[in-house]
C-alpha cells in the first residue's frame, strides 16, 4: 500500500523532517512516496504552477492513501488532500496534540492520529496498515 506523504516546499530546509516522516511511514509497513523528495529532489523544478499541480495529482492517483500533517496550515497540502478525497483515496491525518482543526478537515479523513512527538505515530500507522491490508 503506497502512501503519498504531503510536505511543504521549503527549498530543502525541512529535508530532515521529511526524511524522518517517510522513514516512519515505511517502518510501519507502507510504501512511502513524497513528491518533494521523489520528484523535486528538494529543489524547485516547476516554474509553471499548473504543471506542478498536475504532477502532484498524477502521483496522488498512483497512491492508495495520503498522509497529511494538519499541525501547520498549508494551502498546497490542503489542495492535495482535496485531490485525494475527490478520488476516493484513503486519508491519514496526523497532528500534534493541542492542534485545532475544522470539522470539514476531519470529515475527509479516514483516520486521525495525534502525537506528542512524530515518532508516536508509527504504532498507529502499523495498526492501520495491518487493518487496511488484511483482506
Amino acid at each position: 500500500m503506497k502512501v503519498f506523504i504531503t510536505a511543504s516546499f521549503k527549498e530543502g530546509k525541512n529535508k530532515p523532517e521529511i526524511e524522518q516522516l517517510c522513514k516512519i511511514v515505511k517502518n510501519a509497513g507502507f510504501e512511502d512516496f513524497c513528491f518533494i523528495r521523489d520528484v523535486e529532489n528538494y529543489q524547485k523544478i516547476f516554474n509553471n504552477p499548473i504543471e506542478l499541480m498536475d504532477g502532484a495529482r498524477t502521483e496522488i492517483l498512483n497512491c492508495d492513501a495520503l498522509l497529511f500533517d494538519a499541525t501547520e496550515k498549508s494551502t498546497g497540502r490542503a489542495i492535495e488532500v482535496g485531490i485525494a478525497f475527490a478520488n476516493q483515496k484513503k486519508i491519514i491525518m496526523i497532528m500534534k496534540e493541542g492542534t485545532s482543526i475544522k470539522d470539514t478537515l476531519r470529515g475527509v479523513a479516514d483516520v486521525v492520529i495525534t502525537y506528542k512527538v512524530i515518532e508516536d505515530i508509527q504504532d498507529d500507522l502499523r495498526r492501520i496498515y495491518l487493518e487496511w491490508t488484511k483482506s
